[in-house]
């Protein structure tokens, strides 16, 4: 019976033993929610001028929400007599998606067309006016440097909204598509307007937090607690590698305070140190924390997929469950591919329970809608 009991309060204490030691490390990822519903809402409401947009960053500010968006054809011409905007915004004040959205407000340039919301700097403005196809005196003719959005990010405490972008260079002949330049954070303050301040000091694009063989950190990014996690993409075969950095809030700007998940609950100062901690989406990974689930969630187009799925997670930064099938997309125009789909929480209902997704569909040359689709989940 001595022995018995011996065996016992060892076995015990070899139990609590482990679960101590288990409670040190990190968790496997948590269990794939239930999906109730997914009912198709139709397409984003839109200004009728505008032919197509991919991008769909969204975030709420100030009650509205307002949404970002990347190149912008359209059937009117803007200032520069281009019908054609690099970026463009919208916004809504209505944040009930259950009948739709309709992007019913548009940041206008001087003629009533959409404009870009994104400045460039008198050097770049100077060298997209003289090869512009338009007024070209400077070959090559259609040249230019361009800025696609990012993710929006709504700092209250410190009066100002920041835009992620990342900036290209095209037109040029020889180039394959377009050559990158680097990327950024443009700093929106009420009275002054969005500029892009210096962030990299001593480089020879002080204004960019990245260059073009950086990691860009704008694939994605949340705030918790203010501190920003943000999420770098590197197109791999036939997926994109997804790293995670985070960064205090208010000190976002300086590169010096980044760090980066190196693994195993490690951070370091050294973005080559950084670890990849999923396969994600295709131009977009909007992490977001889904309260009614109480976990962390990432809804995105796999690369070259038709289809959108979602991971979750207990943290921004892992272990991430496995991709699961959220729901199949629209057929897209023939030799094209849906892509940048992600999930615009402010329009959440039932505290996470119900989410709007959307996702850049094609429907013809230069022409694309954004489905609205409504996910309902089940614990």
């Amino acid at each position: 019976m001595l022995a018995a009991k011996r065996f016992i309060l060892a076995s015990l204490m070899s139990f609590f033993t482990l679960g101590v030691a288990f409670a040190g490390q990190n968790p496997g990822p948590p269990a794939i929610p239930t999906v109730v519903s997914v009912t198709q809402l139709g397409t984003i409401q839109q200004n009728k001028v505008i032919y197509g947009r991919d991008g769909t960053f969204s975030a709420l500010i100030d009650g509205k929400s307002v949404w970002t968006f990347g190149d912008t054809p359209m059937s009117v011409p803007g200032v520069l007599d281009d019908f054609w905007d690099d970026n463009s915004l919208s916004w809504t004040t209505n944040l009930d998606a259950s009948r739709g959205i309709n992007l019913d407000h548009d940041l206008l340039d001087s003629t009533g067309a959409p404009a870009e919301f994104l400045p460039y700097l008198p050097w770049e403005r100077k060298y997209n006016y003289e090869h512009d196809k338009n007024h070209c005196t400077v070959r090559p003719c259609g040249a230019e440097f361009a800025m696609w959005d990012g993710p929006v990010v709504n700092d209250a405490a410190r009066n100002r909204v920041l835009f992620y972008y990342y900036e290209l260079c095209r037109g040029v002949p020889g180039m394959k598509g377009w050559d990158t330049v680097g990327g950024g954070i443009a700093v929106y303050t009420p009275g002054k307007g969005i500029t892009r301040p210096i962030e990299n000091p001593g480089s020879k694009t002080p204004t960019l937090m990245w260059g073009p063989k950086d990691v860009q950190y704008n694939s994605g990014a949340l705030v918790v607690d203010d501190t920003v996690y943000s999420y770098g993409c590197v197109l791999g075969f036939l997926v994109h590698n997804c790293q995670v950095a985070r960064v205090p809030l208010a000190g976002i700007l300086d590169t010096t305070q980044w760090t980066y998940y190196a693994g195993n609950n490690n951070w370091s100062t050294n973005p080559a140190d950084a670890v990849t901690i999923f396969q994600g989406g295709s131009a977009a990974n909007q992490v977001f924390y889904d309260a009614y689930l109480g976990l962390y969630m990432n809804i995105y187009n796999p690369t070259l997929n038709n289809d959108m799925y979602f991971m979750v997670s207990s943290t921004p930064w892992g272990p991430w469950s496995a991709p699961t099938l959220l729901f199949k997309g629209e057929t897209p125009y023939k030799g094209s591919v849906n892509y940048t789909g992600q999930a615009h929480p402010e329009f959440a209902q039932g505290n996470g329970q119900t989410e709007y997704v959307t996702y850049a569909h094609p429907t013809g040359f230069l022409r694309e809608d954004l489905p609205l689709v409504q996910v309902v989940f089940g614990k």
